[in-house]
């Protein structure tokens, strides 16, 4: 009896003290209502709303989800709000949390050229379901070039490339086929990186067909200017790297050897998949991981950052001559090159250049 009786005043004492904490949120979040969207984009109150949506249950966070939706336009586009809207998007599925994320794919044409709304049309492909995905893809089919020559909507069109389904690819690489468009692109100091992502998702036969628009704006007999460019030097690397025989017309393999290319300069230290290469400034883009604090990296204040600091300035590797003292006497030693840990790529067997299957 006395053990029944213990458990009952346990029992009662919990339910007080529920009462109580939920009587507390639902004075909190009665107070901060009327003012929910203002709150998402201050430097102070942001901080209260996504505290809000990590600790309190569903109930009591609703009121923050509709007044984002209603004002999805001016939060995502500000500094904090895109963070609130990202920690909205990482709560559990609910009817708010949907009819937020079709707002923003409503909206995301305009969001995506913008500096902090494009991080929130990032996030939807990143963390969403297939169906608002693939709103987002379709949304752009016929705007590609438009938005890979801008500076963060470039971004989006690379993770579009990534996630979008076989049919919407073909409609982009389409687009991307044209001979006047490619040039743009290649030139572009954004849109070289949609080139490249392209080349990356492509099928075989489609990155064929991308090469080949490619082709006539990277020959040395029509100039060759674009290969001077920094895009260009990347786009040819990225090429050569998927096809390792590739050869223009009226040129030798040697021109393309990435032995001696790669040895030019410490590939790599920039952005993962750019390895900055065929010249000798190291990486293309900067570092700089998304988060809540800092944008991006070096130069395009966004999720990798266009033209950031990637690898050092290194002339090629030289003969290091060493110096030793025996006595009064000063000997010469010769230091063996040192060799970069890369593939070797030798000269093509046969005649076709698209011989090697995509292996990157």
């Amino acid at each position: 009896e006395e053990d029944a009786a213990k458990q009952d005043d346990d029992s009662e004492k919990s339910k007080k003290k529920k009462k109580k904490k939920d009587t507390a949120a639902k004075i909190l979040t009665d107070a901060l209502k009327p003012a929910a969207a203002r709150l998402c984009i201050d430097s102070h109150g942001n901080h209260a709303i996504q505290r809000i949506l990590l600790k309190l249950p569903y109930q009591y966070t609703q009121f923050i989800f509709d007044a984002v939706a209603a004002s999805v336009e001016d939060v995502a586009r500000h500094r904090h709000g895109c963070c609130v809207i990202q920690r909205c998007l990482d709560s559990r599925h609910s009817a708010a949390r949907t009819h937020l994320v079709t707002r923003i794919v409503e909206k995301s044409f305009e969001l995506m050229q913008d500096a902090y709304g494009n991080y929130v049309v990032q996030y939807v492909l990143d963390v969403c379901g297939d169906d608002e995905v693939h709103a987002i893809c379709e949304s752009v089919i016929g705007k590609v070039c438009l938005l890979a020559i801008q500076k963060f909507s470039s971004n989006v069109m690379e993770k579009c490339l990534e996630r979008c389904t076989d049919r919407v690819r073909e409609e982009y690489l389409n687009e991307l086929n044209d001979s006047d468009r490619i040039r743009e692109l290649m030139m572009d100091p954004f849109g070289n990186y949609v080139v490249q992502r392209a080349l990356s998702v492509s099928t075989h036969a489609q990155a064929i067909r991308l090469v080949e628009t490619m082709k006539p704006h990277l020959s040395s007999q029509n100039g060759g200017g674009i290969r001077n460019t920094a895009g260009g030097r990347r786009i040819l690397g990225k090429i050569c790297r998927r096809f390792p025989n590739f050869v223009l017309e009226g040129e030798s393999f040697e021109d393309y050897d990435l032995n001696q290319v790669l040895n030019r300069g410490n590939y790599g230290q920039g952005r993962g998949q750019h390895y900055g290469k065929f010249n000798n400034y190291g990486g293309g883009h900067g570092g700089g991981p998304p988060n809540h604090h800092h944008r991006g990296g070096g130069g395009r204040n966004n999720y990798r950052g266009r033209g950031g600091h990637g690898g050092h300035h290194h002339m090629p590797q030289p003969q290091y001559q060493m110096q030793m003292q025996q006595g009064q006497q000063m000997v010469s030693v010769q230091q063996p090159e040192m060799a970069m840990q890369m593939p070797a790529y030798q000269q093509p067997i046969g005649s076709n250049p698209y011989m090697f299957p995509h292996s990157m």
